[in-house]
């Protein structure tokens, strides 16, 4: 009998103009949000300490295991001594939002904002970014 694996989840990471844009989709468990926070932390420490913003893109996700959102938690409590200065999540509808909001309740100490627009929270973090590191 053939064995069939199915992966539940994907996510992709870029960086440009001093913002990692993440992209998550589909369910994430253990297993998968471990492989996220090793492939995000590789780019972050290949920065070398300088400063970036953070935008997640959150929009696509069906769900996460409490598992998966203990390690959502320990990647959001490491990211500000990494050089982390601003954070956007883009989500679409309010259940994962507050799905997140309670799984994870320092974000709220953290500052992180929420949007339902991409183009939008990338200005606003552009905006952040720019603010901290060139002062008019």
């Amino acid at each position: 009998m053939l064995a069939m694996t199915r992966n539940f989840s994907n996510s992709s990471i870029s960086y440009k103009d001093g913002i990692i844009t993440s992209t998550l989709l589909g369910i994430f468990n253990e297993s998968s949000a471990e492989e996220y926070k090793e492939q995000l932390f590789e780019l972050v420490m290949g920065l070398n300490k300088k400063p970036f913003a953070l935008l997640a893109d959150i929009s696509q996700v069906e769900g996460a295991t409490p598992e998966a959102f203990d390690i959502v938690k320990r990647i959001i409590n490491r990211l500000p001594e990494m050089g982390l200065v601003a954070k956007a999540y883009v989500y679409h509808g309010p259940v994962i939002r507050g799905i997140i909001f309670q799984r994870i309740p320092e974000l709220k100490r953290l500052g992180y904002l929420f949007f339902t627009d991409i183009d939008e929270a990338r200005l606003w973090l552009l905006q952040e970014y720019k603010r901290k590191f060139h002062p008019v």
